[in-house]
C-alpha cells in the first residue's frame, strides 16, 4: 500500500511540475482535413489545426500541413485568402487600413453574413465577443451600399436587417425584435437566400 501511494505521489509531483506556473496547459494539436486559396486564387489541401489554444486565432490565420504526416505551418493574411475545414469557412477582409482580418462565413447567397470573434474583457473578466456582418451581393442602383460589407448591432439588429430583407418580409417579420439570437438570425438569413438561388 505505501508503494502504491509513493508511486501515486511521484506521478503527481511530476505532472504538477511540469507545467509552467500560471501557464494553462496546451492540447495536442489536432488536425482534420481542410484548404486554403493562397493569394493567386490556387487551392491548396492538406490538413488545418481545429484547436488552436485560443479560439479566436481562426480569425488571424491558422496552422496548415500538406498531406497527414508532413510539417505543421502557421498560416498568415499575408499568405491565404480563405480557408475552411469541418463545414467552416472564412474569407478574408480588410478590418482597417493596417489590418487584414478571417471572418466567418454564416449563410452565404444573395445575402452573405458574417461572423468576427475577438477577446475582449466584460466587467473586467477576459471573454470573446463576436461582431456580425451582412452584405447584399445584388444589390443594385440606390441600394448599390448594401453591397459593402456592414456590421450590425446586436441590439438594434432587427433594425439593420430591414433594408436588407424588404423583398422577403415575411422571413424578417419572424425574428424576435429584441434578442439576437445567431442560429435563429443565420436560419432567416438562408431562407431568404433560398427565394434567389439558382436552379441546378
Amino acid at each position: 500500500m505505501k508503494k502504491l501511494i509513493s508511486i501515486f505521489l511521484i506521478g503527481f509531483s511530476v505532472t504538477a511540475f511540469a507545467q509552467p506556473k500560471g501557464k494553462a496547459p496546451k492540447m495536442a494539436p489536432v488536425m482534420v482535413k481542410g484548404y486554403y486559396l493562397n493569394l493567386k486564387g490556387d487551392t491548396v489541401r492538406g490538413e488545418i489545426q481545429s484547436n488552436p489554444d485560443d479560439p479566436t486565432d481562426f480569425y488571424k490565420g491558422f496552422n496548415f500541413r500538406i498531406g497527414s504526416v508532413g510539417k505543421v505551418a502557421p498560416i498568415s493574411t499575408k499568405k491565404a485568402k480563405a480557408y475552411g475545414f469541418e463545414n467552416r469557412h472564412f474569407v478574408l477582409v480588410p478590418y482597417d487600413a493596417e489590418l487584414d482580418v478571417y471572418i466567418e462565413t454564416l449563410a452565404k447567397g444573395r445575402l452573405n453574413f458574417y461572423e468576427y470573434r475577438f477577446n475582449d474583457k466584460k466587467d473586467g473578466e477576459p471573454t470573446v465577443t463576436s461582431s456580425y456582418y451582412i452584405q447584399d451581393t445584388r444589390a443594385e442602383e440606390k441600394d448599390a451600399a448594401l453591397k459593402e460589407l456592414k456590421m450590425i448591432s446586436t441590439k438594434f439588429y432587427k433594425k439593420d436587417l430591414k433594408p436588407y430583407m424588404k423583398d422577403q418580409a415575411m422571413t424578417w417579420n419572424d425574428l424576435d425584435k429584441f434578442v439576437f439570437d445567431k442560429p435563429t438570425v443565420t436560419k432567416a438569413i438562408m431562407e431568404f437566400n433560398k427565394f434567389y438561388e439558382q436552379p441546378q
